[in-house]
């Protein structure tokens, strides 16, 4: 599978609240807002080697449902975000890799890991508020708006707004570019680091001591 995304920061709560509640940006319609709370836990193992590979692996809990994801760490695209990922539903410890239900991430994965446990590089709580998006009566994407809590060891370390556009297929690339002239044109602001970047460089600023908190 292809995610194909864009993502930009918001710069402040009235511009989060226009984009819950506005009923389309340019020619693209937004259907009604869902509110969802869910929790990622980003994985890896004591060297980094998820990382260092050129992957970023979480699991997402959702309430009832865990997945794990797994995303190429470089785009394909010089603009968006045009990456690999698979994603599939957890139903073990996320260590017993034998036993995920995909076959792909155990072949990609393994090599990687050599036998080392995985462990929670960084958390983030969210609050995504996911509209539908539709261009011509068609669904052909999703527009999230997410409040993004960064934690570590207990600690909330960061927190930040985001607003991301996902397209279903390639075909639509266009509607990517339409959108993302117009919220620029608005003060938004596309980001080529994805929301764990940050909150990575937040937590090796926190127990190196660097930041507000004093590891």
């Amino acid at each position: 599978m292809i995610e194909i995304e864009a993502k930009f920061s918001v710069p402040n709560n009235v511009m989060f609240s226009k984009y819950v509640e506005c009923g389309r940006i340019g020619e693209f319609h937004l259907g009604q807002a869902t509110t969802n709370h869910i929790i990622d836990n980003y994985l890896d193992t004591i060297d980094d080697d998820i990382w260092n590979a050129g992957y970023k692996m979480r699991v997402r809990n959702s309430g009832e449902h865990s997945f794990i994801t797994i995303k190429s760490a470089s785009s394909a695209h010089h603009y968006f975000s045009v990456r690999r990922e698979i994603e599939f539903e957890l139903h073990s410890d996320p260590n017993d890799i034998l036993q995920w239900t995909n076959k792909e991430a155990i072949t990609l994965v393994v090599p990687i890991v050599a036998g080392k446990p995985l462990n929670v590089k960084v958390e983030l709580k969210q609050r995504r508020y996911v509209r539908d998006l539709f261009y011509d009566g068609y669904c052909i994407g999703l527009l999230s708006l997410d409040e993004v809590v960064v934690c570590y060891r207990g600690k909330e370390l960061d927190e930040f707004q985001v607003l991301e556009v996902e397209l279903a297929n390639s075909d639509q690339l266009f509607a990517l570019e339409s959108i993302s002239n117009l919220l620029v044109a608005d003060g938004l602001l596309i980001q080529d680091v994805a929301k764990v970047g940050r909150a990575v460089e937040v937590v090796e600023k926190f127990r190196q001591g660097t930041s507000k908190y004093v590891a």
